[in-house]
């Protein structure tokens, strides 16, 4: 078991706002980690401490990743490029051959049902197309370690199921270590082998893992003591 990230003593101060204080913990390369927490105690600052998006104000990080792949909440995707060419561009910048990286592309697209919009831009596309886009570029990079930011929380229930479904499929075929930020119990304890709950000031708990009922139960109402 590989260590991949490691956070001693970090702090992250905004302004005068201290939302990260004295953080530490570590990512290996078993580890599916779900952070639960409410709005503003750091949940996706820690992601962007460690895709190298923001730097810590005090402490240390130890990062003994090559890739990183991040999913943002949102779809980011370059708009004047269509679907296939987004999910090439980081392949392409990473160093890999063409037509290699188009094979591997094209292969990503269709494990998210996108066969056929291969040639679509982020336009023409639905916001569940965009964000499986974003899992496709995300996947096709082989990453070290993936950054999933609340994901799906922009879709609709519906929508969500069918991609949690595919996201779930996808770690199981490929499977990578993952950091998941979530609002969501539920979701969280569908991926994690660890969960940590996260609460203001960038205290971390880490609870146990146990996919019945009562511990779903349980999860919910440690939840709402973070809000």
């Amino acid at each position: 078991m590989e260590k991949l990230i490691e956070f001693k003593n970090i702090n992250k101060t905004f302004d005068t706002l201290e939302v990260i204080k004295n953080l530490s913990f570590e990512v290996n390369s078993t580890d599916i980690i779900g952070i639960l927490g409410a709005s503003g105690v750091g949940k996706s600052t820690i992601l962007k401490l460690i895709a190298g998006l923001d730097k810590p104000t005090k402490g240390t990080l130890i990062n003994n990743t090559k890739k990183v792949g991040y999913v943002f909440q949102e779809p980011r995707l370059l708009p004047w490029k269509t679907a296939l060419q987004n999910v090439l561009l980081p392949l392409l910048i990473s160093g890999k051959q063409k037509n290699k990286a188009k094979k591997k592309a094209l292969y990503y697209l269709d494990k998210m049902g996108l066969n056929g919009f291969e040639n679509y831009y982020p336009s023409q596309l639905s916001g569940g197309m965009l964000q499986r886009v974003s899992l496709a570029r995300a996947f096709a990079l082989e990453p070290d370690l993936l950054l999933l930011d609340e994901p799906f929380s922009s879709l609709d229930i519906r929508l969500k199921s069918v991609l949690e479904t595919m996201l779930k499929e996808l770690l199981t075929e490929h499977p990578i270590p993952v950091l998941y930020v979530s609002h969501s119990p539920e979701e969280v304890v569908q991926f994690a082998n660890r969960i940590f709950m996260m609460f203001a000031g960038g205290v971390i708990e880490e609870l146990p893992v146990d996919e019945d009922e009562d511990f779903k139960e349980f999860l919910k109402d440690a939840f709402l003591m973070t809000l």
